[in-house]
């Protein structure tokens, strides 16, 4: 089975793979937690508890899910258009001269697997395995991009004699997107080297699913006098995509085709007062995409006035067969927590390294028994904020959670897409922006883990009785 992607405006083809991809999901309630996810995003937290969890941590294949779309800009409706309805395409409302962009970012990260071993009492050594994949786009497109690939008419006016009346200046250049998907396996090594400092190490394989990328450094529209009506585009910049215009079942599965590793440094400090500090140099790495990718070779000439399948025809011709590198969304990140009581606030800094994205946000928790309630808020440099709520039961040996960290814009969004198509008409004005959501459940077994004082368990003794043993059972002497 495939998907293809041969009779879809190669622009908005790509500008939907940013916007409808399962793109960096940050579940920031879910920081401090302790839960295995929070052990797995952060490899210096410690799922377990000395003398009441077991040895074993696992997800059993259910997934651990989380998912984050934000779009800030001018053109919210023009693309709710295309991802909602029937209608194309609108860019009746976006003005061509106004000098915004419209800024993407989205992230999804799931943990399809995940396996934890508490090794050993000293040093409270433990060991991870994890499967995962991520999806992530971010980027910048101005509203003079989105009109001049409006090539069908509206209201009587093209999007090219739109274009070519502007009085603005050309900033067609600052347009720059990336969107990719992966799947990340990795081992994790945590280490609790004195009562007040562990870290952790998470080392990955990722292996490429899917990369588009499109960074805009010049655009010039031909008007000729000589012919009436026709128009060159002449689009200068970088154009990469891993695949050709169609996605088999075979790049959804991991392979070798497009390696990459990547590499996350964790620390936990415990400071005087209860304070608490963990920092991340998380997920930095790369993938090296197979020479079956392209690129274009020179610059894009386009007729403007061509069909859209015209158009991508052209541009694909322009194409050329060629192995390239690109960074995954790694992250410096810090927080500061304390318990007081049932109570915990905390404080948490997150910049990506190689974008402009970053997050500031405060969380608090109360917890009652198995019962945690949490609430966030969230500033991110792209110029949003968000509002999330958390629900989580976790006991010493189970844990369920399920939260958003966008929870008004989510709600509408819910609200948007369960109406009947004239209502989701009627209110496609209502300024939705983005939504978030994420749901996980771990589950221990094993013996219970203890410190040395209280331990019962001694290897080669009490882990194999004579006689006790599953074949002896069956085959062994009877009295």
């Amino acid at each position: 089975m495939r998907t293809n992607f041969k009779h879809t405006p190669v622009f908005c083809g790509i500008l939907l793979l940013f916007l409808s991809s399962k793109v960096s999901a940050q579940q920031f309630s879910l920081y401090g937690t302790r839960t295995l996810w929070d052990s797995f995003e952060n490899p210096a937290q410690s799922p377990f508890e000395l003398n009441e969890s077991r040895q074993f941590a696992s997800n059993f294949f259910v997934p651990n899910s989380g998912v984050n779309l934000q779009f800030n800009g001018p053109a919210q409706v023009a693309l709710k258009n295309i991802l909602l309805y029937t209608n194309g395409l609108s860019v009746s409302n976006l003005d061509v001269d106004a000098p915004r962009f419209n800024k993407v970012n989205a992230s999804e990260n799931s943990y399809l697997l995940m396996l934890r071993l508490f090794k050993t009492v000293d040093y409270r050594r433990e060991l991870g395995f994890s499967w995962q994949t991520r999806a992530e786009s971010h980027g910048k497109l101005h509203n003079q991009a989105l009109i001049v690939f409006k090539t069908a008419n509206e209201q009587g006016i093209n999007g090219i004699d739109r274009y070519l009346n502007r009085t603005g200046p050309n900033q067609l250049r600052g347009t720059d997107l990336q969107a990719q998907a992966y799947h990340q396996i990795g081992f994790t090594f945590r280490e609790q080297y004195n009562q007040n400092f562990s870290y952790g190490i998470k080392l990955s394989y990722l292996s490429g699913i899917a990369h588009n990328s499109i960074k805009v450094r010049s655009g010039e529209l031909d008007n000729d006098p000589a012919s009436p009506g026709y128009r060159t585009f002449t689009v200068g910049g970088v154009l990469r995509s891993s695949y050709y215009d169609d996605i088999a079942w075979d790049d959804l599965r991991p392979n070798f085709r497009n390696p990459g590793m990547s590499l996350t440094l964790s620390s936990n400090l415990k400071l005087r007062d209860g304070w608490n500090v963990m920092t991340n140099l998380k997920d930095v790495g790369f993938i090296r995409w197979s020479a079956d990718s392209y690129r274009n070779g020179a610059d894009l000439n386009i007729n403007t006035l061509d069909d859209a399948e015209d158009q991508l025809d052209k541009i694909q011709a322009s194409l050329v067969r060629e192995r390239y590198t690109s960074v995954i969304n790694g992250k410096a990140e810090a927080l500061i927590s304390k318990e007081f009581g049932a109570f915990k606030p905390s404080a948490l800094l997150s910049k990506s390294l190689f974008n402009n994205s970053g997050d500031i946000v405060l969380m608090n928790s109360f917890r009652y028994k198995v019962l945690q309630i949490g609430a966030s808020g969230a500033y991110n440099l792209n110029d949003y904020f968000q509002f999330g709520g958390q629900l989580m039961l976790k006991s010493p040996n189970v844990e369920f959670f399920i939260g958003t960290d966008n929870l008004f814009q989510s709600y509408k969004t819910k609200v948007l897409l369960t109406d009947d198509p004239d209502q989701r008409l009627e209110r496609v004005n209502e300024g939705i922006k983005g939504a978030a959501a994420y749901l996980g459940f771990s589950l221990k077994f094993g013996r219970i883990v203890s410190d040395p004082q209280n331990e019962n368990y001694i290897p080669g003794i009490n882990h194999r009785v004579p006689g006790t043993g599953f074949l002896n059972k069956i085959f062994g002497k009877r009295d």
